[in-house]
């Protein structure tokens, strides 16, 4: 296998851009790290390996961080990173990739951010139609030039990329990661519930179930908002944060697709 992208995505942002770049390369193998991350040892076999996932907390999600650590680069020699994000900060992932890599004898070539539509309804509403076009003709020209850097593996990153780590945020997202799966007590269902099952389907780490015709959360979430957010309803709330928020989720995304990510049961 020449190349192999890993991806992980709540409402299809990076899922569409992962997509994008994998259509465009010969030899690739598109692969959901939700459905792996939990095992003990993860071999990548390709040479050129690519991690697109969304910034949480100005850093790394805590899925992709355990995944990253669990992984056997051995056979890889290009490595790059996709991340998408809503708003105009990097954060540090790419720095925080570039340590755990390094202390398996690797390193980053190459680190891009791309911004698309804001899915993080907990402290801010979606964007309008306009606004997310607009993103959306970005993305396609951003993926055009990072293909160019993966099919002629390029780097971009700096040689000091470590001594920029900022500890106060390094210390912010560690917090985040460190108390995520348990984010979901905030969650709950009103009145609109109609037992459809479709927040089941679309938890990429399979947090939810349903019991007696509502879902529970399982305490392993990952805030990837994607329950939420593809709630035909609109009938699940996290605390009062989200009553007057709209939604959001990739329009070409749909929720069979972004099921796709779930371990196979």
């Amino acid at each position: 296998m020449e190349n192999s992208i890993y991806y992980f995505s709540g409402t299809g942002n990076s899922y569409s851009i992962a997509r994008e770049l994998s259509n465009s390369l010969q030899d690739c193998e598109l692969i959901p790290i939700a459905r792996i991350w939990k095992n003990n040892r993860i071999t990548l076999k390709a040479k050129n390996v690519g991690l697109i996932f969304p910034l949480y907390y100005w850093g790394l999600p805590h899925i992709v961080y355990e995944f990253t650590t669990k992984l056997n680069l051995d056979n890889s020699t290009y490595m790059y990173a996709v991340v998408t994000r809503a708003g105009g900060v990097n954060g540090i992932p790419l720095i925080q990739l570039e340590q755990l890599l390094n202390k398996k004898s690797k390193k980053l070539h190459a680190g891009f951010f791309i911004q698309m539509p804001n899915n993080y309804i907990l402290g801010y509403t979606v964007n309008s139609e306009a606004q997310n076009q607009v993103l959306f003709k970005r993305a396609k020209l951003k993926i055009t030039e990072i293909l160019t850097y993966i099919k002629e593996q390029k780097g971009n990153i700096k040689p000091n990329l470590l001594q920029q780590l900022d500890n106060r945020t390094n210390d912010l997202n560690r917090n985040f990661r460190e108390t995520v799966m348990e984010s979901d007590n905030k969650f709950y269902v009103d009145e609109k519930c109609t037992s459809c099952g479709i927040c089941e389907q679309v938890c990429p780490v399979n947090n939810i179930k349903i019991i007696k015709g509502k879902p529970e959360w399982l305490h392993q979430c990952q805030q990837c908002l994607a329950c939420i957010n593809y709630c035909p309803e609109e009938a699940i709330q996290y605390g009062n944060k989200t009553l007057t928020t709209g939604r959001y989720y990739h329009p070409e995304v749909d929720t069979k697709t972004i099921s796709l990510q779930q371990q196979i049961k």
